[in-house]
């Protein structure tokens, strides 16, 4: 006979049950216990890591490392082959040569300006965070390294400009013309590059006398050395990012952006099929290498020249276009349908012919094969408007 104490169970098979729970919640309380003890150090090195990462409200992310992708296709046409532009290549062995020759430039730039030394330092630190966001991995650099990184770097860039408008007799760099090449490439690599406002904001703040529009004298400059790729505005309207963006910029159309379609190509006929199949082929006088047309069986094309650093300049822009313009990719846009264009050394030659294309390589089989390179490995969210491109009626 059980006998059962006031307050107790009435059932001798609960009571055994309630004392097993309790015992099983004792042991899982301990347990859990134990657990948290052992993954604390975790926890902590884990809760230290979330207070170090900060989630801007806005992305000031404008300089980037080309996408490994993209980039393993053609290692060389990323990376600066003479002279290092901001913290990304900044300490490679094969660019310090031109270390030396970047402090002469500060130095005479510094000599044309109306403010000294100290109010260009002071500058760049009170700027220093807005800087560092602009990059799209951490920089490593101490606060002092990092800000002489960019004021020799964006000085050297200003001088440059300046001096290439000026054209001095016996500049170490101007009057050597494999030099002044290599330096004109490097300057728009997209991982080689300086937010657009430090240049900006160190021009305008030194007021050098020889010149008082920073954007206008860096379109000159851009013309000048690129004419023969990209058509000159006389204003640039909308916001820079780089001198990579910029570049972008001078391919675009210069009036307003064409809309955008959500239907992407997947096949257009080759020029040489094109001409077999009685469209004519002419050159388009548009102030937009992007703005090819198609009306009354005559497809007209702006002329492009291919040169040998053309690959280096389109891949850049390209890779500007992937990680900045996701939803905006015209130039890539232009490149694909060029690739549906030109798929043989005969549609090279089909181009030349008709004047549209100036290919300073001479080979073509080399062009062909460089301009189906060019989008392999790139995504394509959306494509320029059918009116533009004449896509609709090629199909």
């Amino acid at each position: 006979m059980w006998i059962l104490e006031p307050g107790t169970c009435s059932h001798p098979v609960l009571l055994v049950t309630k004392k097993t729970m309790m015992k099983e919640i004792e042991l899982q309380e301990n347990g859990l216990i134990e657990r948290v003890n052992e993954d604390q150090d975790l926890i902590i090195q884990m809760e230290a890591m979330l207070e170090s990462v900060e989630l801007p409200l806005v992305s000031r992310c404008c300089i980037y490392k080309v996408p490994q992708k993209i980039r393993k296709l053609n290692e060389e046409a990323y990376t600066p082959s003479i002279v290092s532009i901001g913290p990304f290549h900044h300490g490679d062995k094969r660019l310090e040569s031109m270390e030396d020759l970047k402090l002469r430039y500060l130095k005479s730039y510094l000599e044309r300006s109306k403010k000294g030394l100290g109010d260009c330092i002071e500058y760049i630190k009170m700027s220093e965070e807005t800087i560092r966001c602009c990059y799209s991995e951490t920089i490593e650099q101490s606060s002092d390294d990092f800000a002489r990184i960019i004021l020799i770097d964006a000085c050297f860039i200003i001088e440059y400009f300046l001096r290439s408008l000026e054209w001095p007799q016996e500049d170490p760099l101007l009057s050597k013309p494999w030099l002044r090449c290599d330096v004109k490439l490097d300057l728009i690599l997209l991982e080689n590059q300086l937010p657009w406002f430090v240049l900006e904001d160190l021009f305008n703040l030194t007021e050098p006398t020889c010149i008082n529009d920073s954007t206008k004298f860096t379109i000159h400059y851009f013309h000048k050395h690129y004419h023969h790729y990209i058509m000159k505005p006389d204003q640039v309207s909308m916001q820079l990012h780089n001198l990579t963006d910029l570049l972008r910029i001078f391919y675009l159309p210069p009036d307003r952006l064409p809309k955008r379609g959500k239907e992407i190509v997947k096949h257009l006929y080759s020029a040489s099929q094109l001409v077999e199949a009685g469209v004519k082929l002419q050159v388009g006088q548009d102030q937009s290498v992007l703005e090819l047309k198609f009306t009354k069986g005559v497809l007209r094309i702006p002329r492009f020249e291919v040169c040998h650093w053309t690959e280096t300049l389109i891949r850049n822009v390209v890779a500007f276009e992937q990680c900045h313009y996701p939803f905006q990719t015209y130039i890539t846009d232009y490149l694909i349908l060029l690739d549906f264009l030109i798929d043989t050394s005969q549609d090279v030659d089909t181009l030349v012919d008709k004047g549209i294309m100036i290919n300073t390589l001479g080979d073509s089989s080399a062009v062909a094969k460089m301009i189906n390179s060019l989008c392999l490995n790139v995504v394509q969210e959306n494509i320029n408007d059918g009116q533009i491109l004449g896509i609709p009626i090629l199909q």
